[in-house]
């Protein structure tokens, strides 16, 4: 297995990750008023974008080719 193969298994592990931690943040603010879910769900979709960011810049720095 090369590196390559390594960083895409270790994608689809971060990706399975923030589904559950999703599914779990979603059960514990399900009965939140809607004011708190406005401002929770933003801030999280921004932290999973940079969560994949900084995975992918990390895989294109170490893999050549």
């Amino acid at each position: 297995m090369d590196l390559e193969e390594k960083y895409a298994i270790g994608l689809g592990v971060l990706s399975i990750v923030l589904w559950g931690a999703s599914f779990v943040l979603g059960k514990s603010i399900a009965s939140a008023p809607p004011r708190v879910i406005r401002t929770v769900l933003p801030v999280v979709a921004l932290l999973t974008l940079a969560s994949f960011a900084v995975f992918v810049l990390i895989a294109r720095t170490n893999v050549k080719g």
